[in-house]
């Protein structure tokens, strides 16, 4: 038993090694896909014709934008050149204007100055009465002519015939007058009667009686331009200087001195 056991195992490792040989020896079929192989292409290659052809359109390209950067150019040059006249002519106006508003400027003043003469000329036949009380329907015509013949010697009905218009400045009870009587204001037909009424009037007893003063008529300008010169005019006395005040100036050692900032 134990001689067939080996007989058998020595038949089995022959068979299991012839078939554990290596197929080397035998020749690899062929693959029925064979390799393809690769072609140039001729549509890739590039003729030097092609080449020129591609290079003239670039440079026709070029031109033709530099023929238009330089139409744009030229068109900025032209705009300049307009803006560059426009300038010159917007200055040439406003130097125009300028001398305009100059002479306007210089004009408009010599009329302000003129109107307020004229105004001048027409108080100067004005007195204000300051501080006569008022009364109910009051006919103060007549009581300002009843003062005025204590202070000038003269009768009443001349008196009458050369003051012309008598009245209160302002409306009754107006706030601005803080409860004081409203000033009076006195228009006279003759210069020299004012003129003489105002100066007896500083010396006259009736105005220390009735607490009333007598002051000349100046407008808002020439108040104002007083009140600024005041302080000069009497510095200049303190020094020595000869010094009075007119309607709307000064006058120290004969020249006329402005107020500050009275247009």
């Amino acid at each position: 038993m134990d001689g067939i056991r080996e007989a058998c195992f020595d038949e089995y490792v022959e068979e299991e090694m012839q078939m554990a040989k290596p197929l080397s020896d035998h020749t690899p079929l062929q693959s029925p896909y064979p390799k393809k192989l690769k072609r140039r292409d001729e549509s890739k290659e590039v003729s030097m014709e092609s080449i020129y052809d591609a290079i003239h359109t670039l440079s026709q390209r070029f031109e033709e934008r530099l023929d238009a950067f330089e139409r744009r150019f030229e068109n900025f040059e032209q705009r300049i050149q307009n803006n560059e006249k426009g300038v010159t002519e917007n200055k040439n106006e406003i130097i125009q204007l300028n001398a305009q508003v100059d002479r306007l400027t210089k004009e408009n003043k010599e009329l302000k100055e003129r109107c307020r003469e004229i105004e001048r000329y027409g108080r100067r036949w004005n007195l204000k009465l300051i501080g006569l009380p008022e009364k109910e329907n009051e006919d103060i015509r007549e009581r300002v002519i009843g003062i005025l013949t204590r202070v000038i010697p003269i009768s009443v009905e001349k008196l009458r015939d050369k003051v012309d218009t008598v009245h209160r400045l302002g409306k009754k009870d107006d706030p601005a007058f803080n409860m004081r009587p409203r000033p009076i204001i006195m228009q006279f037909g003759m210069r020299t009667m004012r003129d003489e009424i105002w100066r007896r009037s500083r010396e006259a007893r009736v105005c220390k009686e009735l607490h009333v003063q007598f002051r000349q008529d100046w407008s808002k300008e020439d108040r104002e331009a007083r009140a600024k010169l005041y302080p000069t005019v009497q510095e200049a006395r303190r020094n020595g200087k000869k010094a009075y005040l007119k309607e709307g100036y000064a006058i120290i050692d004969g020249k006329r001195v402005e107020a500050p900032f009275i247009h």
